[in-house]
């Protein structure tokens, strides 16, 4: 039964989730909830400005950093293709490079939010999802408030067949925004696999836009 609910849990998070440095997960997702912008930023980076600075500039750890802040922005489809780069054979070895490096400035600066992020990401990108799912709750315990930290760590532990450590991060981003449909989205998948199927339905129901989207996208 567990294997079969990782196996159901990753085919939909493999259509819903962005690519994350190594896989194309695809994930196109409708955010267009203003409080939500403000709530994504964390404190301590300007996300934004990370953005800025290395748009003119098209090397491997430009687009992975944009990638990044992207996600932390909410901008899932900018993310998208910024990231796509790290599904390419021709970059794993400067993808593999970037991220090692930010492992060894980690050590120098353990609660270095950028940093955290690029080990987070990049441990998933090696299939190390026990790890993964450690430095995202570093950067959870920092700041509670930051929602993609939660959803992302949701998704890591919804791979790792743990439902309700997903449950628990979810419930909790909703509460901090409770009209983002990715999160509806994600619930519904939990509450599906914990076949808890009324509540399925109704955040299914709650995340018209994102279906949407996502169907155009050819996803659903």
């Amino acid at each position: 039964m567990e294997k079969r609910n990782q196996l159901a849990w990753g085919r939909l998070i493999a259509d819903i989730f962005m690519t994350i440095l190594v896989l194309a997960l695809a994930g196109v997702i409708w955010l267009g909830n203003a409080h939500a912008q403000g709530q994504l930023a964390p404190e301590d980076v300007d996300w934004q400005r990370i953005v800025d600075e290395n748009e003119n500039t098209q090397t491997v750890e430009s687009q992975l950093l944009r990638g990044i802040a992207s996600a932390n922005l909410g901008r899932l489809s900018e993310a998208l293709q910024e990231l796509e780069i790290a599904g390419e054979d021709a970059y794993s070895d400067e993808v593999a490079g970037f991220i090692l490096d930010k492992l060894r400035e980690l050590r120098r600066s353990p609660d270095d939010i950028l940093l955290l992020n690029c080990a987070a990401f990049g441990s998933y990108a090696f299939g190390d999802l026990e790890q993964s799912a450690t430095y995202f709750e570093h950067i959870i315990r920092l700041e509670p408030d930051n929602v993609w930290a939660r959803i992302f760590c949701a998704i890591v532990y919804g791979q790792a067949g743990e439902f309700d450590r997903a449950l628990h991060h979810l419930e909790r981003a909703l509460k901090l925004d409770p009209e983002n449909q990715y999160t509806h989205l994600l619930l519904s998948a939990v509450y599906k696999e914990k076949q808890q199927y009324l509540l399925a339905i109704y955040h299914y129901l709650r995340a018209p836009q994102a279906i949407s989207e996502l169907k155009r996208y050819g996803v659903l």
